[in-house]
């Protein structure tokens, strides 16, 4: 009876509400994201809501639920607008939506003097929200032609007769071009954000953050390279099914696990292991001193 009354008193809590309201919003952009058919970004979506739901655990005791009357109705507004907006068929925007309605929900809870507590959860959005930018440069960069480069180099090394042509990888049997989800840019996106989320939630130096990021963009860039160069041997070899499989949305979805799990052995061997190991010892400092 008496964690029944405690549960019951609990719900009246207004962090019990928002942390409500926080999964119904985040439910509301993946559900719009699984009607928009971008497997890639929901995945990034998945990772984004679960790192910040850890963040925001981890320090729940540290949070000061005190908003102004204007903070909140402030905040609300931004909420109900995203909502009204969301009635449209294209009135919800995938990627900045979600940041609005992270502002809107910080402000209800802590007030402006309290954004400075969420700044890790709300740069997370705000990086989400500039995917597009994101990917314009990776664009500019001719993504498309190094990838093509890169693949019919692995090709050759492996004993194929390959040859490039701008974005176009050419075997004596068959040619496939490198354009769209090929390119790497929604790997090399997706990997950006992992290294981002990992450095948010594991403390490490600012010299490794660097080697972190960039080890992260270059196993999205080499797996996607891969990929293709795999499709390059399937259409050669007349797999047509295979090939439509692999250049396909589940395919895709495949390889990016493969990029996150090679990450993250990396990150438990070059950080996490360290870390944890560390710790054991000032542990076992402590219990000797004793």
């Amino acid at each position: 009876m008496k964690n029944i009354m405690e549960w019951k008193s609990s719900l009246q809590e207004p962090r019990a509400w928002l942390g409500a309201l926080g999964i119904a919003l985040a439910g509301l952009q993946l559900t719009v994201l699984e009607f928009s058919k971008a497997p890639n970004l929901m995945s990034l979506s998945i990772l984004v809501w679960l790192a910040i739901a850890s963040l925001i655990w981890d320090k729940r005791d540290e949070l000061k639920f005190h908003s102004s009357v204007f903070s909140s109705v402030f905040g609300a507004t931004l909420i109900i607008f995203v909502l009204i907006r969301s009635l449209s068929p294209v009135g919800y925007h995938l990627t900045v939506s979600p940041l609005i309605c992270g502002v809107g929900l910080a402000l209800m809870a802590s007030g402006f003097k309290g954004l400075s507590s969420y700044w890790k959860e709300l740069t997370i959005l705000a990086l989400l929200a500039s995917s597009s930018i994101l990917t314009g440069i990776l664009n500019a960069i001719n993504l498309p032609q190094l990838t093509a480069k890169f693949s019919n180099g692995s090709l050759w090394t492996a004993g194929f007769k390959s040859y490039r042509e701008g974005v176009s990888i050419i075997l004596p049997t068959g040619r496939v071009e490198v354009y769209g989800s090929c390119s790497g840019v929604e790997s090399i996106l997706l990997m950006f954000f992992v290294g981002v989320l990992f450095l948010f939630i594991i403390p490490i130096k600012r010299i490794q953050q660097v080697i972190c990021l960039s080890v992260a963009v270059f196993i999205g860039f080499i797996t996607n390279a891969i990929r293709v160069s795999i499709m390059a041997v399937l259409v050669a070899s007349s797999q047509r099914e295979a090939f439509e499989y692999w250049h396909g949305d589940d395919g895709s979805l495949i390889f990016a696990l493969i990029s996150v799990l090679i990450f993250g052995v990396f990150c438990w061997f070059a950080y996490v292991r360290s870390l944890t190991l560390t710790s054991e010892i000032d542990e076992d400092f402590l219990i000797d001193e004793e």
